[in-house]
């Protein structure tokens, strides 16, 4: 089975979000909402994954990644809530950058999936028939 650059993409955004998900697990504040939208958009990259390699590219698998990207979007602007006071101390001098590093690479991960996932559900792939 030919491999598309949408399948090439959530590829890579799946392993982002994972990156993500496993940097805020290793963070020193972490919410049980956010390890769950993080990890149930890595179940749906997967999924996607799987049922890509076994059904080929199907109607359904656009939203699949989108629900990915935003789940993992959702993930970093909600842990933001925790983070908003650490990051102001940063910015005031109170703080230094290892108390709020993990969770900046966490957010980057995030992003960088987020934008992944979203670019892969626009690609235009070939139905199958």
């Amino acid at each position: 089975m030919k491999k598309t650059v949408s399948f090439t993409l959530a590829v890579l955004g799946t392993a982002a979000a994972i990156v993500a998900l496993l940097l805020y697990l290793k963070s020193g504040q972490t919410m049980s909402y956010v390890i769950a939208m993080n990890a149930i958009a890595v179940v749906a990259g997967v999924a996607y994954l799987a049922t890509y390699g076994k059904l080929g590219s199907q109607a359904w698998h656009p939203y699949l990644l989108s629900a990915a990207a935003v789940l993992v979007l959702g993930a970093v602007g909600y842990s933001l809530i925790v983070e908003v006071e650490a990051l102001g101390y940063l910015i005031s001098g109170l703080r230094q950058w290892s108390d709020v590093a993990v969770w900046a690479y966490f957010a980057i991960a995030g992003v960088v999936s987020w934008l992944l996932l979203l670019a892969a559900s626009f690609v235009k792939t070939p139905a199958r028939a």
